[in-house]
């Protein structure tokens, strides 16, 4: 059942749409509130001694790594630097049984990410397309896999540690890119240890 339900949320994650940027309207006329020339003098400073980067405010692997299952929204969002957008609600707030999944900007360009949480507690982190793992698979690595294999033995038969694209609890999922062109690898690890293993186009 939770294979079942792991494959329902993956299959969810891969269906996102990229993340929709917004951007503020400006409406000119009387509403605008005259500006100084020192106040326009003190915004070039600061843009100057703090300029923006195409990081700030966005989800990237360094950032997904650190948020961890039992995160408040306010924690991940701090880790972030941005609040994510709601792609899906289920009760109330304040109810134990409150869901919410929101989706975050990436600094990839097709790549996505969403947390879900359950009463302001994080309990799944998901992306796709973020990974940077430089491993290489081969169909002889692949079969040497055997299920119950602790996760330190698969990484030590693969050559490292893949990209980490879901977890919840202690159920994660990692993906290889295989030594063929268009192959990949992913594999399941539940309690430590190799649940499930699939590859695609190796042999």
């Amino acid at each position: 059942m939770k294979k079942l339900i792991f494959s329902a949320a993956l299959v969810l994650s891969l269906g996102l749409a990229g993340c929709a940027e917004e951007k503020a309207k400006e409406e000119p006329g009387e509403k605008e509130k005259p500006v100084t020339e020192t106040s326009k003098e003190d915004a070039t400073k600061q843009e100057t001694s703090a300029p923006v980067t195409k990081e700030d405010g966005k989800l990237t692997e360094e950032k997904f790594k650190q948020i961890k299952e039992g995160m408040t929204f306010e924690e991940v969002f701090n880790i972030v630097g941005s609040k994510g957008k709601v792609i899906s609600e289920t009760g109330t707030d304040g109810d134990s049984n409150h869901i919410v999944i929101y989706e975050f900007e990436t600094d990839g360009s097709f790549s996505t990410a969403n947390m879900t949480f359950q009463g302001n507690k994080l309990i799944n982190k998901t992306q796709i397309g973020m990974g940077s793992s430089d491993v290489k698979v081969t169909i002889d690595q692949f079969k040497k896999l055997e299920n119950g294999m602790t996760e330190a033995q698969v990484f030590e038969i693969l050559g490292g540690e893949g990209d980490l694209i879901s977890e919840s609890g202690t159920l994660k999922m990692y993906t290889y890119t295989g030594e063929k062109t268009l192959s990949s690898v992913a594999i399941t690890i539940q309690d430590g240890k190799l649940m499930n293993k699939t590859q695609m186009g190796l042999e």
